[in-house]
């Protein structure tokens, strides 16, 4: 018979991923496959910290299951190429780009734009663009999920703070990340926070700050998804269709074609609908990338933070309504552009960091007291460890 439990509260053994699981998943190398286990990781790290710091207060693993979630939707490319598609059959500006490149290859004698390039040239956009998010979500998770599952290795069953163990856990953060050992040492202290409104604060503050450490890490991946080089993949996909219908012409009729190409001037016409496509595209990829997926519904990063439900007129849970802690003081008038209210925090240019975490501070302090975010993300439970399939062995 096994002895009884002494001690704090544990998580059940393999309910969530150790280091050793985190680090396998992260190596996963199916992009869908491998968002997949990352949601369900976060949740279950979340749901493990829960188990030690009580799950009135989400922590960042809590948040980052749904941000995860959303990631899903781009890297498996889900809505987005129709849309593109039904633009390239309407009118608008792509529409009247494209009828007077059709115009000048007419005159030349060449075939009129093949909508099924376009369309391809968007999917090969499309591409470049799921995959720097999911290049983001496994960096991440392979970073930050193995921090917290190092947590919950180090401090389960403790029933108070020990200064001497708590050194030597932050002892093992490397150099090059303070932030994280700074988040991470708050969670340990938060731990035995008696005080609830201390402990919100807390954990708030530490939730902030793996935020300010994660999106300072994601920029490189943001910039490259939203920055992807759309123009360069429309351009090169009208510049070979045409090439292709001036070489399948004989000789002479091909000339004035060749000609036109040589010179520059279909370049020159075809600028524009390069232009309008790649304008209409990065539209569509924001208005689909930009949104965060939360139990029951999705927020527009685009707009305002709506307040929480039941929330409308006082913004923030009751222990987060005013802010005592100095140094959640400190770091909120550094972060957050508008102090105690949710008007301005929509971030229009998703690059910028600072919009970024404009947006952040306000959704963590918003709903922080949510018990909704523990929900399962996919609505079912799902078992550890995700490991990769071990390579079959080597026929001697």
């Amino acid at each position: 018979a096994t002895a009884p439990q002494q001690g704090g509260p544990r998580p059940t053994p393999g309910s969530y991923p150790t280091a050793k699981d985190v680090a396998n998943i992260a190596a996963m190398q199916d992009p869908v496959a491998r968002n997949l286990a990352i949601t369900q990781g976060y949740h279950d790290l979340s749901d493990a910290m829960g188990t030690l710091l009580g799950k009135e207060n989400a922590n960042w693993s809590t948040f980052a299951t749904w941000a995860s979630k959303q990631a899903g939707v781009s890297i498996r490319q889900e809505d987005m190429p129709k849309a593109f598609v039904d633009v390239l059959k309407g009118g608008g500006v792509v529409g009247e780009a494209m009828s007077k490149v059709d115009d000048l290859l007419r005159k030349l004698g060449l075939p009129a734009m093949p909508t099924g390039d376009i369309a391809k040239a968007g999917a090969d956009a499309l591409n470049n663009v799921s995959k720097a998010i999911g290049d983001g979500n496994q960096f991440v998770f392979r970073e930050v999920g193995h921090e917290f599952a190092r947590f919950v290795e180090t401090f389960q069953g403790d029933t108070q703070l020990d200064p001497a163990k708590l050194q030597k856990y932050l002892d093992g953060f490397p150099q090059d990340k303070p932030l994280l050992k700074d988040a991470f040492g708050t969670y340990a202290q938060a731990m035995f926070e008696k005080d609830p409104n201390k402990k919100a604060e807390m954990m708030l503050r530490a939730n902030d700050t793996v935020g300010l450490h994660e999106q300072t890490q994601l920029q490189g991946f943001v910039e490259k998804a939203l920055n992807a080089p759309v123009k360069e993949v429309f351009a090169n996909i009208l510049k070979k269709s045409i090439e292709a219908g001036a070489n399948a012409l004989p000789f002479p009729a091909n000339l004035a074609a060749k000609a036109a190409i040589k010179t520059g001037a279909v370049d020159l016409a075809t600028k524009p609908l390069v232009d309008a496509l790649a304008g209409t595209f990065r539209g569509i990829a924001t208005e689909h990338m930009m949104k965060l997926a939360v139990p029951g519904g999705a927020l527009k990063l685009g707009n305002d933070l709506p307040p929480p439900a039941g929330m409308e007129s006082t913004l923030f849970p009751p222990h987060l309504r005013t802010i005592e802690d100095p140094k959640l003081k400190q770091l909120l008038a550094r972060l957050d552009k508008t102090p105690d209210s949710l008007t301005g925090t929509a971030a229009k240019d998703w690059s910028k960091l600072d919009q970024r975490m404009n947006y952040i501070v306000d959704l963590f302090r918003s709903r922080q007291s949510d018990p909704h975010l523990f929900d399962q993300p996919f609505g079912k439970e799902a078992h550890y460890p995700v490991a990769p399939r071990p390579a079959a062995p080597a026929v001697s």
